[in-house]
């Protein structure tokens, strides 16, 4: 089975360094844009690709404007390929013109050392079986990138029952709608699949400008934990603060990304 994931991620190598997407809108945002977390996700899957690390450690994306659905280019350039950790740039382009920037670093979670600390706690959330979909009943296709997971809650968002909280924060059960096991590259994607809590003060609309993600561990889960938070709106930007946990609750992804209102 080829899970949607996989197939709207997958590029083709086209020479050294340089590989050819499609892009597709059924990752689109209400916005008609292209969901950052799907274009971070091929960014990483086309380092992943070039690399023989197979293991994410931290990528950070600059957003430079919108794609378009069609065809794209991607070009992957080392920066440093060490012994533990390997380096790269990947930039993808549509007509010439880069579209998005990234700076990705890839290991091997065999070879990585053994030192523990973790102070995250999760979030007491009810399980998945007993969480409710806020979406259940809402039409496919009217948010494209709503149809490509499933959430969990204790209760309806506030800003989606039309009363926001005024609280800029959610805890919730996530996972790909064809129930894909989420794994490090799928949290990519994930990190920045819901939309932004600042719906919660009255401001849904958000472009995302910078995006970092840390991958914490080799893992795979049914489901994520995803808690996420905004602390900062400041002259129209705002922060985003995501952390992920598996089903056993060992955190797993960390991410911040500032973003645009608009």
């Amino acid at each position: 089975m080829t899970f949607e994931l996989d197939a709207a991620t997958n590029s083709v190598s086209t020479g050294p360094g340089t590989r050819s997407v499609e892009l597709t809108d059924a990752w689109n945002t209400p916005a008609g844009t292209a969901n950052g977390g799907y274009l971070l996700a091929i960014l990483l899957r086309a380092a992943l690709e070039e690399s023989d690390k197979p293991d994410p450690l931290s990528v950070a994306v600059t957003y430079l404007k919108p794609t378009t659905p069609g065809p794209a280019e991607l070009t992957v350039t080392p920066v440093r390929e060490g012994r533990r950790v390997a380096t790269y740039t990947v930039v993808l382009s549509q007509a010439g013109s880069p579209i998005t920037h990234a700076v990705v670093s890839l290991h091997d979670a065999d070879l990585a050392g053994d030192q523990q600390h973790d102070d995250d706690v999760a979030p007491a959330v009810p399980a998945p079986a007993d969480g409710i979909d806020p979406m259940e009943g809402w039409p496919a296709g009217t948010i494209p990138i709503a149809d490509r997971y499933t959430t969990r809650h204790a209760a309806v968002p506030g800003w989606l029952a039309g009363t926001p909280s005024g609280r800029p924060e959610a805890a919730f059960w996530i996972r790909p709608v064809d129930e894909r096991p989420v794994d490090a590259f799928a949290a990519g994607a994930i990190v920045d699949a819901y939309p932004p809590v600042a719906a919660e003060l009255g401001q849904i609309a958000s472009a995302t400008i910078q995006l970092t993600v840390h991958f914490w561990r080799r893992f795979t889960s049914d489901w994520v934990l995803m808690e996420v938070v905004t602390r900062r709106i400041v002259d129209g930007f705002h922060d985003e603060d995501v952390r992920l946990w598996d089903t056993e609750g060992r955190l797993v992804a960390t991410s911040r990304q500032l973003a645009l209102l608009s």
